[in-house]
């Protein structure tokens, strides 16, 4: 009988099983989205990267949008008619930016912001490196190191107002040596930048130069004058001109933890997870002598 019972469970249990709903062929889907006014280049390349490791994941699908000032109104449309679960943006602050994130929230995809912030906006993140810091402790070396004369800042930079916000900190450190000056020379091909720092080397009141964005600083390193030479990059390479004393301060951004940091917020928001503005501030890396 015992066994007589056990055939009886065990075909009941065949049948269930076959009664069982199949599992569906295809998994959920998670189409998310990164839209970026520029060109390629390293920097981004690094910021790319870093959200790739962290979105590489079973259902989700990446995609990359670069464009110009021209093809901002395509880029609109595209960021509200899509089927986003979550969308990261970078673009200069401005009103076409400002509405173009209002429209993709209220098309139902939350926005996360790389790189520029764009503040009174309903975007739920913001993840990018603290230029208005790293400009003002760059200002108050200076004001420590150079006791008199003119410091210029050679600057060019992918990310919009990351000048602009660098410069802004540089001069409120430098006010703490009220016999320091300093000048902005924004640069929108780092190719003059060698030119452009022997016509600043040959006038007498320079007594240092900062070189912002790394390829304003590899056009200019080579000929710039060895004292008081500071460095904004993001290329690890930068470090041996540290090291070999070419220059005196380093500041080294991280753009691929930047993307590793916006990819984390994505992805939560992507899965209905976090509802909060979150801004983060990634570190850089501070050398200086």
């Amino acid at each position: 009988m015992r066994r007589l019972g056990a055939l009886v469970v065990l075909c009941a249990t065949l049948a269930a099983c076959q009664d069982a709903p199949t599992p569906p062929s295809e998994s959920f889907q998670f189409p998310l989205a990164v839209f970026i006014q520029g060109k390629p280049n390293d920097f981004w390349d690094g910021v790319l990267n870093g959200m790739r490791t962290r979105l590489d994941l079973p259902g989700v699908q990446l995609e990359t949008v670069f464009f110009t000032a021209a093809e901002r109104e395509e880029t609109a449309r595209r960021m509200a008619e899509g089927d986003w679960r979550t969308v990261a943006f970078c673009a200069p602050n401005d009103a076409w930016a400002r509405q173009t994130v209002e429209q993709a929230v209220q098309a139902g995809a939350p926005v996360v912001l790389v790189g520029a912030d764009l503040p009174n906006t309903t975007r739920l993140g913001y993840v990018g490196t603290y230029y208005y810091d790293a400009g003002r402790r760059a200002g108050a070396w200076y004001a420590q190191r150079v006791p008199a004369g003119e410091i210029a800042v050679v600057a060019g930079h992918p990310v919009p107002r990351a000048v602009s916000e660098f410069w802004e900190g540089f001069r409120h450190g430098l006010l703490f040596n009220r016999r320091l000056r300093a000048r902005l020379v924004p640069l929108s091909d780092s190719r003059n930048a060698p030119s452009v720092i022997r016509k600043l080397d040959s006038e007498r009141a320079i007594q240092g130069i900062f070189l912002m964005g790394a390829e304003v600083a590899q056009q200019g390193i080579g000929v710039a004058r060895r004292r008081n030479i500071g460095v904004l990059s993001w290329r690890e390479s930068a470090k041996d001109w540290y090291f070999a004393r070419q220059i005196d301060l380093l500041i080294l951004e991280r753009p691929d933890e930047i993307g590793v940091r916006a990819a984390n917020l994505m992805r939560n928001l992507s899965q209905g997870r976090g509802g909060d503005l979150q801004i983060v501030y990634v570190p850089y890396e501070w050398r200086a002598r």
